[in-house]
């Protein structure tokens, strides 16, 4: 069906290029694309050769359409009404089968999923927007009963992955809606990761270096992590596609954690949750959060270090070393020590980029070193994150002087500014 060809000074709204040569990425699919009147093929590993690049290209401007991107990208790839020789043309087509496909109606999905600990439930049931989180319902429910009993059709590709069975872990519930069960399985993977974001970060924050970490087997940080196997059901707990979702090379062998007063961690995880809700800048928060959580997952300490470096990035606004290293130390009473401590770390990353250097044998103390710093930024935002309108009033207050005379009298000269820019 022929289309309305849009405005020449239409934009796309929910997509951008970055700075990449997109004449060529375009005329790679041109030059692979066989059109047959409305029908397009191409050549597969053409397509698939520079599909993630064009991906990478395309700039999605909300996370919804993050989401969506690769469907929105793939369509208009399809379309032959498209003819890949004009970038803004192409974005706006990406942008038209957004509006198409956010548009579905949605469909109420629960995600099966387990973690790593058994003992008091810290929460019965806790809520994102409209996502429902319910840690460790009963065994004897209705829907988990259901839920288990629909599992039996994929037992035989369990077995054949040979996946570990997770009868010793807490099961975990996420009620959504969904445009379908993939949309389901990335909206709810999200949101439990957040989640489990802030229960470690309560954990890790309050850990103590283990003198004796080299003497034990490589193990994450992250004392609640997700168990082996993740499903996707309906509500009446059926399979909603046999399609599941699995970790490779699964392991956790360390005990699970036994909190002293499990009444006070509810509480407390309750508490902070309910302040990420109401936060002002939920959404960045959680962005860091969910970077937190899964670069703490990950049993290579090297490849955890430069998550936990990345998330830094993301909580100073800038991947320029000295900058971040400055803007860190704002938030700690000892900025001295810090900073130290933030150079150190650094120059580990620079070792573990440029060289062979691995942070193995002191993992233990560098992956707390640098939980530390990012730790202490989180909570800052969670508990403070309303003095700032923007981000960027955020990141300017990381750039105030830390000296105490210079920094008042920054002040009585901008007092004088605004009294002088206001004279009769």
């Amino acid at each position: 069906m022929a289309r309305n060809s849009s405005p020449a000074s239409a934009k796309s709204r929910h997509f951008q290029w970055e700075r990449t040569n997109i004449s060529l990425l375009l005329s790679k699919f041109a030059e692979a694309r066989n059109v047959d009147g409305q029908k397009c093929s191409f050549d597969a590993r053409a397509y698939h050769f520079w599909f993630p690049v064009l991906g990478t290209a395309v700039r999605a401007m909300t996370p919804e359409a993050a989401r969506l991107k690769e469907r929105c990208i793939s369509a208009s790839l399809s379309d032959s009404f498209v003819t890949l020789r004009d970038a803004e043309a192409f974005l706006l087509r990406c942008d038209q089968q957004f509006e198409v496909l956010s548009k579905r109606t949605k469909t109420q999905f629960v995600l099966y999923t387990t973690i790593t600990y058994s003992g008091p439930r810290l929460v019965d049931w806790i809520s994102e927007g409209r996502n429902r989180i319910y840690w460790g319902p009963s065994a004897d429910g209705n829907l988990l009963r259901k839920i288990r009993t629909s599992q039996a059709a994929i037992e035989s590709k369990r077995a054949s992955l040979k996946l570990p069975t997770d009868d010793d872990l807490t099961p975990v519930l996420v009620h959504l809606s969904a445009y379908d069960a993939a949309d389901a399985f990335e909206t709810a993977n999200d949101c439990i990761d957040r989640f489990r974001g802030l229960v470690n970060l309560l954990i890790n924050s309050s850990k103590s270096i283990n003198i004796f970490a080299q003497l034990s087997q490589p193990h994450a940080m992250n004392r609640i992590r997700r168990g082996p196997l993740h499903t996707i059901h309906r509500k009446d707990g059926s399979l909603a596609t046999e399609t599941f979702w699995y970790e490779h090379r699964w392991l956790h062998h360390v005990p699970s954690i036994k909190f002293s007063n499990s009444q006070d961690y509810r509480r407390s995880v309750q508490r902070w949750w309910r302040m990420l809700q109401q936060n002002p800048m939920h959404e960045f928060i959680a962005d860091a959060l969910l970077r937190y959580c899964r670069a703490l997952d990950m049993h290579d300490a090297d490849a955890s270090f430069l998550g936990m470096w990345q998330v830094l990035e993301r909580l100073t606004g800038t991947d320029r070393y000295d900058q971040l290293i400055e803007r860190i130390v704002r938030l700690f009473k000892d900025p001295d020590d810090t900073r130290e401590i933030a150079k150190h770390l650094r120059l580990r990353r620079n070792q573990a980029v440029h060289s062979t250097s691995s942070i193995s044998e002191e993992a233990d103390v560098i992956l707390m070193q640098a939980e530390t710093l990012a730790s202490r930024a989180i909570f800052f935002l969670i508990k403070h994150a309303a003095k700032f309108k923007t981000i960027d009033e955020y990141y300017s207050f990381l750039d105030l002087p830390l000296d105490e005379r210079r920094l008042k009298r920054e002040r009585e000269i901008a007092d004088f500014f605004l009294k002088y820019k206001n004279r009769p």
